[in-house]
């Protein structure tokens, strides 16, 4: 029998090792370098392992920021309250910035799917550590005529469970894109976000759009992960 090519055993070896959860979901991958080093071969070959990992859907790439595993229940066409949440709340505190009643901006009630006078709550929050450093902030937009009755008092916890005792339907479904952008001061100031943030620091942004079980999107949520202060896995709970 003819031997598999070395990129293929790799790439073989990488997804067992995925399957057993030695890397668990939105882990990152050792470096080509440190993989190539392990297993004794060019990082070419190592690159055409991962091309191999990335055909078969078990990693994704974010350019300048790595190589990571793949979390399926992302894509998956239900999910529940905790899957929605992009911060890890049993490791980090919200805390609100600012609440807004109004009309949203072009971009999201086209992404809500919502007329441009309609009227949109924006929620813009912060997630810190025990030691008050910040490590995420987001801005979640609720179109209010799928969602009424939102105030102050229920927004620096999840507000999924929230919304499903509201209206009494529950989520049914979420799409995600993620993207690596940089700090700018523009950003930041949009966000509220006034502790301190180097510009052009590496940020995982999260966009996610959140569907109720009757099919209505009821959320387009920006989360922005500062990538340096932890590890990618901690910020979402699934």
């Amino acid at each position: 029998m003819k031997e598999l090519p070395k990129y293929l055993l790799i790439a073989k070896k990488l997804k067992h090792e995925i399957e057993t959860d030695e890397y668990q979901p939105n882990d990152r991958l050792p470096k080509e370098y440190d993989l190539a080093k392990s297993y004794n071969v060019s990082r070419i070959t190592v690159r055409n392992a991962l091309k191999e990992l990335e055909n078969q859907g078990l990693i994704y790439r974010i350019q300048g920021a790595g190589t990571y595993v793949k979390d399926h229940s992302q894509y998956q066409s239900s999910v529940n309250s905790n899957q929605l949440e992009l911060i890890n709340l049993k490791k980090y505190k919200l805390k609100l910035l600012d609440f807004e009643v109004g009309q949203g901006t072009s971009k999201i009630t086209e992404a809500l799917g919502i007329n441009p006078y309609d009227i949109v709550y924006t929620i813009k929050r912060a997630a810190m550590t025990a030691s008050k450093q910040l490590v995420a902030f987001q801005k979640i937009s609720i179109p209010a005529k799928v969602i009424q009755g939102l105030n102050m008092e229920m927004l620096e916890t999840s507000i999924y469970p929230l919304i499903s005792k509201k209206i009494g339907v529950e989520p049914k479904s979420a799409m995600r894109e993620i993207s690596l952008v940089f700090a700018k001061q523009e950003l930041l100031r949009e966000n509220k976000v006034q502790e301190k943030v180097d510009n052009n620091e590496p940020l995982l942004k999260w966009f996610q759009k959140s569907y109720l079980s009757d099919g209505r999107i009821f959320e387009c949520n920006e989360t922005y992960y500062r990538i340096t202060k932890f590890l990618i896995k901690e910020a979402v709970v699934l």
